[in-house]
């Protein structure tokens, strides 16, 4: 739910922070990213130029400016540009790299690895960013069981043991494994915050305090000159339901190859609008410079783009993540309320049944015109470890995978098996024990996922399921998939190349696994063998034997589980003003305003080069 203030209608804003002056000239050990350099995966990029302002959008409120206490994209959009960790996904190729630290080795058995800081480099206030702050974060926010945080999954070795982060001196740091963990570098981009602010927050090392005081730390209503970050942009000002505004950090460490201090946009606005048609309507009318394109905007857009001088930019790239109905097993639980309900939907055979009345193929006809593909894995279709692949990062058969055809008459039956048949003749299947069966179908105002709710709102109908759909707040949602209070909720994941990266999501006592928080004290044979296949996974360095381990995962969660139905994905699409320069190389890993954020630092305002 939303900060009591923002449902207050009260404005939150302040005018532009007081941020420091910034570096007198580049820093020996700054990062410098080879814009324009032949040879390297940066060679097509133009060297921009510094000012002006890049006008995005959202259709939701950031709901804190706590990394840490996040759970939603729409809050991680602003601190992942806030925030930068030791390593990275490198801006053009995907691929992992440093980030804050310079360098790093690794000891021979692949369990020490020792981390060079960047030397000189400050956090927005002027402070300088130090091993303190790496080992702070670490060990007292992301390994700290007072802190609720996605991040503390991620870290989790398999051996059930954490990393150990040592400091060996003000820019040197060392973290130690107690067994091999390949996902290890992927895991360490874990955001680095600021000891001298939040350190007087967390109960560990200020008594003084209650425990869990940092989940309440850096909320909304905290003034904004007292946010403190180390990535390329810092919020500024804040008017909810209408705009976020971040400005450039004078104390970032990134400069291009010509020296120049990154990021090019002096300012990045935010708007934030009602739904998906506004922010169509403010890219036509070119009140916001780049957008990810819907399928029906396709026609309109590609038909007004060379009179109004903008470009769509299509591929048969699949953009990485999923999207899903969750069926909440946990319906109830809390309130002592729904038992048989309960029962239900956590029998397998009644998510089976729900499978076989998803109609994905017109959801990629008749929502993605056909600029789509099913889903049935938990894994993005990119990744080399997708397990409709034969081997790691081979060509896509789908031999293994694990569909549900469409069939009223295969959910049919299945529901008859239940029990779950009209026993009053009110034309509604009721539950075995002839109570009313409702099911209610939520997912926020996003045109595609609201046509997708509708086609499965007419499928449970005709098979006889009262559903009854209605649009929510995402915050909201994201509140009632946190609280195990929903019901049957249609949204998605962000995803990429790492299976580990999901960890948090498809364990037995992940810290997003929602779709059955019970879980992690009840789990069955199968949640525990998924757990060990994840761990398994992590433990080689060997691709083809982490795929065989991924594979059966994806195989057993899509066959035995179902705790997400997927649905269909987008091919990725991009639309952008000629004048921002080098929107044209968005991808499926990176795009000006994605909420990978890679390109944001990079792309930059052409007219100003002009003048």
């Amino acid at each position: 739910m939303k900060n009591a203030l923002i449902l207050a209608g009260l404005l939150l804003a302040a005018s532009v922070v007081a941020l420091g002056q910034g570096y007198d000239t580049m820093p020996a050990d700054a990062q410098v990213l080879p814009v324009g350099v032949d040879g390297t995966a940066y060679a097509d990029m133009e060297l921009g130029v510094r000012g002006g302002t890049l006008n995005v959008y959202s259709i939701e409120d950031p709901r804190t400016w706590n990394h840490h206490a996040a759970q939603e994209t729409s809050t991680t959009w602003f601190t992942g540009r806030m925030l930068r960790g030791l390593t990275n996904l490198d801006h053009m190729t995907g691929a992992i790299g440093v980030d804050l630290a310079k360098s790093y080795e690794i000891s021979e058995d692949n369990l020490v690895f020792t981390f060079h800081l960047r030397q000189g480099i400050k956090w927005s206030d002027g402070v300088p960013l130090t091993a303190d702050d790496v080992v702070f974060t670490y060990n007292d926010v992301v390994l700290n069981e007072d802190v609720a945080t996605n991040a503390r999954d991620g870290l989790r070795l398999p051996d059930g043991t954490y990393p150990i982060v040592e400091k060996v001196d003000d820019y040197t740091v060392t973290i130690t494994l107690s067994t091999v963990y390949r996902p290890v570098l992927n895991s360490l981009g874990v955001l680095i915050m600021p000891k001298h602010k939040l350190a007087q927050f967390l109960h560990k090392l200020n008594p003084d305090v209650p425990a869990g005081t940092f989940n309440e730390t850096w909320t909304l209503d905290t003034p904004l000159e007292e946010l403190v970050g180390c990535g390329p942009y810092i919020p500024v000002s804040y008017q909810p339901n209408v705009a976020v505004t971040i400005e450039r950090n004078p104390y970032y460490y990134a400069y291009d190859a010509a020296g120049t201090q990154l990021p090019y946009y002096d300012r990045v606005v935010v708007q934030i609008v009602t739904n998906e048609d506004v922010g169509m309507l403010k890219f036509r009318n070119r009140e916001i410079d780049v957008y990810g394109p819907r399928p029906e905007d396709l026609p309109i857009l590609l038909g007004e783009a060379q009179g109004k001088d903008f470009s769509v930019l299509l591929t048969d790239d699949m953009a990485y993540g999923t999207r899903w109905i969750l069926v909440n097993q946990d319906i109830g639980l809390a309130e002592g309320t729904d038992a048989e309900k309960r029962e239900l939907y956590r029998n397998v055979e009644f998510r089976r049944a729900l499978a076989h009345l998803l109609d994905k193929e017109t959801m990629v006809q008749n929502v993605l015109n056909g600029l789509g593909v099913p889903q049935w894995s938990l894994l993005s279709v990119g990744s080399p470890f997708y397990a409709g692949r034969d081997e790691y990062g081979g060509p896509i058969t789908e031999a293994d995978a694990v569909w549900y055809e469409y069939s009223q008459e295969i959910a049919a039956g299945k529901l008859d098996a239940l029990g779950v048949v009209d026993q009053d003749g009110d034309g509604w299947r009721d539950l075995p024990s002839g109570a009313p069966l409702t099911i209610e179908l939520n997912t926020n105002d996003n045109t595609i996922r609201i046509a997708y709710c509708l086609i499965i709102q007419d499928d449970f109908r005709a098979a006889g399921l009262n559903c009854n759909f209605q649009v929510v707040d995402f915050n909201t949602l994201v509140g009632d998939l946190l609280n195990g209070t929903g019901d049957i909720i249609m949204l998605g994941l962000t995803g990429g190349d790492e299976p580990n990266g999901g960890k948090n999501v498809y364990t037995s006592c992940g810290n997003l696994n929602v779709y059955r928080k019970s879980q992690c004290t009840e789990p069955n044979e199968v949640d525990l063998r998924i757990d060990e296949l994840y761990d398994l996974g992590a433990s080689t360095f060997d691709l083809d034997e982490a795929f065989a381990y991924y594979k059966e995962a994806q195989i057993l969660y899509s066959r035995d589980v179902l705790g997400y139905i997927f649905l269909c994905h987008l091919t990725f699409n991009y639309a952008y003003y000629n004048y921002v320069g080098n929107a044209n190389l968005a991808s499926t890993t990176s795009t000006p305003a994605g909420n990978n954020g890679l390109l944001t630092e990079l792309v930059f305002d052409k007219r100003l080069a002009a003048n």
